[in-house]
């Protein structure tokens, strides 16, 4: 399953769903804030034949991804997709979810951190369920994508595929215009970094290192 949320960006993410020949990959939920002002725009539309729509109560990502996975506890892979990011390689969902199988942790090429930090994770479900998130508590927007590096690195559960990529329309790329929906990302998460560093230093990374070790060794 992949999850894409999207924020106030009924239009944009139409590049998205023209970018990409959809339908190879497992299902698509498109994950949408219930207060969003432009709510009903995306609903009007149509999406890919193998997309289906949730409404979520929760603003972030981080909190959004751990409802879907409340709401969907089985399912062979979780991967993460944005409104803003332009798929270049046909089937590449696909191949992303046959190398993080059930254990690993699948990333493309972003051109921008590359095999250095996993912005377009796809995780093994059953090292999901053994980590018991798909966001670590109180990660409201940005850094999961780092806890989940993390965790890869420890585990050597890594696999990069530089062959797959990305393109990232974003501010910071220098390839979208500033929106609404970036800044409230932005405000969202203050204070990232040292709640990742709290995380990673003070037990979060270890405990779910080693719950997902006696997992996989029981």
């Amino acid at each position: 399953m992949w999850i894409l949320s999207s924020l106030s960006r009924p239009d944009r993410i139409q590049k998205v769903v023209h970018s990409y020949p959809w339908g190879d990959e497992s299902r698509v939920m498109l994950t949408l804030w219930s207060r969003d002002k432009r709510l009903q725009e995306y609903l009007d539309q149509d999406w890919p034949e193998n997309w289906s729509i949730e409404i979520v109560d929760c603003r972030g990502n981080g909190p959004t991804y751990n409802e879907m996975l409340r709401r969907y506890p089985n399912e062979p892979q979780y991967g993460f997709l944005a409104d803003d990011a332009i798929l270049d390689v046909p089937g590449m969902l696909r191949q992303l979810e046959e190398a993080a199988g059930a254990w690993n942790i699948a990333y493309p090429n972003d051109g921008r951190w590359r095999e250095t930090n996993c912005t377009m994770p796809c995780i093994g479900g059953e090292l999901v369920r053994s980590v018991g998130y798909l966001s670590p508590p109180g990660f409201i927007h940005w850094a999961i994508d780092n806890a989940w590096h993390a965790i890869g690195a420890k585990l050597n559960a890594l696999r990069y595929l530089p062959h797959l990529t990305y393109t990232h329309l974003h501010p910071l790329n220098g390839t979208a215009p500033d929106d609404d929906t970036y800044k409230s990302a932005m405000l969202l998460s203050v204070g990232h970094e040292q709640i990742f560093r709290a995380w990673a230093n003070g037990g979060g990374l270890a405990g779910v290192v080693r719950q997902a070790q006696n997992r996989r060794a029981t």
